[in-house]
């Protein structure tokens, strides 16, 4: 039995992964969360076997929790499950942790088939995002300069959060988000947070 715990903001959402996840007899949903935290908190508690989660979740992102999760367990089986279908979003999700990352566009049992080949320790790109070119390798965005801590940072800035919101989430000090800060200033060659907020609603990181 693969035991899931299964990430989402939406209600609605988990439980129709739920429905489709255990029509299958292999597949038991053990867990669910409706934000990054709670879901850090329910994979201590039920150490699931594969953990699905979306990317854009309130506070602290899916990336953020795919990166505390592997830390916490290399051998970590994770699918990433989005809206999001551009090739940064499928790299960073893949660097922090995630095997698998599937469009919400895909088709039901494309789901099915991700979680598959993710608890048998596969890699697993729906075919959608192959067939728009989604790949590690085939990008030049300049969103590509910020390390995995500055993309969590711009994403957050850009949402209208507050450097002690920010903070917290992250569980690091105000002084070290002002200076990461600093450096996506200077790395995108931005002026202001306004300027950072239009530059995340053009590349989808933050859609309006």
């Amino acid at each position: 039995m693969i035991r899931i715990l299964l990430v989402d903001d939406h209600a609605v959402v988990r439980a129709g992964y739920r429905q489709l996840l255990e029509c299958a007899p292999e597949y038991t949903v053990v867990a669910e969360a409706a934000s990054a935290a709670a879901g850090y908190r329910r994979f201590l508690e039920c150490a699931p076997d594969v953990v699905i989660t979306d990317l854009s979740l309130p506070g602290v992102g899916g990336i953020e929790l795919l990166r505390r999760l592997r830390a916490r367990q290399p051998e970590l089986r994770a699918l990433a499950f989005s809206v999001h279908e551009e090739s940064m979003f499928v790299e960073r999700a893949l660097a922090a942790g995630a095997l698998g990352y599937v469009s919400k566009r895909s088709a039901a049992d494309t789901l099915v088939a991700a979680v598959d080949a993710v608890s048998h320790g596969r890699e697993f790109l729906s075919p959608d995002l192959a067939r728009n070119g989604q790949s590690r390798r085939q990008t030049n965005d300049v969103l590509h300069k910020l390390s995995q801590r500055e993309f969590e940072i711009f994403r957050q800035v850009a949402e209208g959060h507050s450097v002690r919101e920010i903070a917290t989430g992250l569980c690091i000090s105000g002084k070290t988000v002002s200076n990461h800060y600093s450096q996506i200033r200077v790395k995108l060659g931005l002026r202001s947070a306004a300027e950072m907020a239009r530059l995340a609603i053009v590349a989808g990181v933050v859609r309006v």
